[in-house]
């Protein structure tokens, strides 16, 4: 038995040689790379694309399929207008995913939007490496600045998994790490009335966070589950306006650049406790 499953092994890794050799027969470079030579809708597209490329530049902004970013596009107006001064023109298209086509041997992939990724790669070879990753992060640079004094929404508009609490592990854990860090020193006050369930008070917390690490504009609503307790309204909001203000917070990142960020954040108590801290906030 242990002969057999040596000799399926070493047939396996035959079979996966074989296969690798006969795509690399198959295989030719072109400006956007590695392709099938059986795909001659491709190389279609790339020859044709060369010959108009010398009398119509154009840049090809290539959608993923199934994008879902409502805030892509923010840097159209300055990207067109960096590409006007070199008289580019722009173009939107979806780029959808490859597909895969079979002749007599073997199954091999077809490669999409030829025409406009060999389009994209001749800027590149005339105006210098990278050129369309770098215009279009200049652009979104231009649009960042020109809109420098109007706060983002986090975490929307900012740069993925961008973290405000350095005290957090990551980017997920932050608002459980908030909560944890105001709730070690928050303290009920006296005759406020619990109840053995959670979340005695709903709180919801929004402010922003500046491009100094200072925070402004703190705006805190707060809900409360036994009714009794609303005249307390005022000392809990105090307790979570001064958490919010001596917090360690980190400006938010756009595109590299420190930005104004609005950020919110709910509190709840889990559970029925009574903190014995003083009523004091620590220096972070």
């Amino acid at each position: 038995m242990k002969n057999l499953f040596v000799i399926l092994f070493l047939m396996q890794i035959l079979l996966a040689k074989a296969q690798e050799k006969n795509l690399n027969k198959n295989s030719i470079q072109t400006v956007i790379g590695a392709i099938d030579k059986r795909d001659v809708n491709c190389l279609s597209e790339i020859k044709r694309a060369k010959v108009d490329f010398k009398n119509h530049e154009v840049f090809y902004e290539l959608i993923p399929e199934g994008y879902l970013d409502n805030d892509y596009d923010r840097h159209y107006p300055h990207l067109i207008k960096l590409l006007q001064e070199k008289r580019i023109d722009f173009c939107e298209t979806y780029d959808f995913d490859s597909c895969w086509s079979s002749d007599d041997e073997n199954r091999y992939l077809l490669v999409t939007n030829c025409y406009c990724k060999t389009s994209n790669e001749l800027l590149n070879l005339k105006y210098g490496k990278n050129f369309t990753k770098n215009i279009e992060r200049t652009a979104d640079s231009l649009y960042v600045l020109s809109r420098i004094d109007i706060p983002f929404e986090y975490s929307n508009g900012v740069d993925d998994y961008c973290k405000i609490y350095p005290k957090a592990v990551d980017f997920l854990d932050q608002k459980i790490q908030i909560q944890k860090d105001f709730f070690s020193f928050f303290v009920f006050p006296e005759k406020f009335i619990q109840s053995d369930d959670k979340r005695d008070f709903f709180a919801k917390a929004k402010f922003t966070i500046n491009r100094d690490n200072s925070v402004s504009n703190i705006l805190v609503k707060i809900e409360f589950k036994d009714k009794k307790n609303e005249h307390f309204h005022d000392l809990i909001v105090g307790q979570i306006t001064e958490f919010i203000k001596h917090a360690d917070w980190q400006a938010a990142v756009s595109n590299g650049i420190k930005v104004n960020s609005n950020f919110d954040i709910n509190f709840y108590n889990q559970s029925k406790h009574r903190s014995n801290a003083k009523h004091t906030y620590p220096s972070y």
